[in-house]
């Protein structure tokens, strides 16, 4: 593992990157986490996520999101967060050994948010998997049974106004990717209703999408943040996942 900084027009973005470990041109993955207290580096937490990634034969590129260090600048409720985020796409298929047309999108909670609303923007990736995702920011403050969420999603979310630009619901027909959408089926913080309906919606415009539930699980990363799931979900799309020539 290495740290990097990416060079973005404002800020430098953190990352820890995991090149693979393989002869050839290798498939990545960008792995995006959850919010976290603001002191913390998030990109950290996943690690352990990133390894099992990198055994299976990707280059894995973690940032630590606008807002949490070592990443200047402030959370911004999955904002301009998302154009980050598109900058590290466009690094990450630069870089030696990756395969520039076999890059993923992996995002837990608020990077579960990050990454459906990048596929929304024609990210040059081949499919989305999003682990408890935020869908619709207005709903998720009404919903919730956390305190202090409500205040985040009207202080930083930016109100109904903000929630607009950030809500997957209302952008859903422009996900034309391959999706997986995995949420723990006793989840109250970032409720379970918000994959399922985004699922629903998809349905109805006969996009490629999965739901996975995972029975008794609340919202926590290491029960629902699975790799394997999207390891073989890359792999059920790309046939074997090598991107090996």
């Amino acid at each position: 593992m290495v740290k990097v900084d990416i060079e973005l027009d404002d800020i430098a973005l953190a990352v820890r990157y995991y090149p693979a470990d393989r002869a050839g041109r290798a498939p990545a993955v960008i792995m995006l986490h959850g919010w976290s207290w603001p002191d913390n580096d998030p990109s950290a937490g996943l690690a352990s996520v990133a390894l099992v990634f990198q055994r299976a034969g990707y280059s894995v590129l973690v940032p630590s999101m606008r807002g949490w260090p070592p990443t200047d600048g402030v959370d911004v409720c999955a904002g301009k967060q998302v154009d980050d985020v598109l900058h590290a796409i466009e690094w990450l298929g630069r870089q030696p050994g990756v395969d520039a047309d076999l890059i993923f999108l992996v995002g837990f909670s608020q990077g579960g948010q990050v990454a459906l609303l990048a596929a929304t923007l024609d990210a040059p990736v081949q499919a989305v998997a999003a682990f408890a995702p935020v869908v619709d920011p207005g709903r998720w403050g009404d919903e919730t049974n956390i305190n202090g969420i409500r205040d985040y999603v009207v202080e930083e979310c930016g109100g109904p106004a903000g929630w607009r630009t950030r809500n997957v619901m209302s952008r859903a027909d422009r996900l034309q990717l391959p999706l997986m959408l995995v949420h723990g089926d006793a989840d109250r913080r970032v409720p379970t209703r918000q994959s399922i309906g985004l699922y629903r919606k998809l349905l109805e415009l006969d996009r490629p999408v999965q739901l996975r539930l995972i029975p008794a699980a609340e919202h926590d990363q290491d029960a629902v943040l699975q790799p394997q799931l999207a390891i073989d979900f890359f792999r059920s799309i790309t046939g074997d996942g090598n991107g090996q020539e």
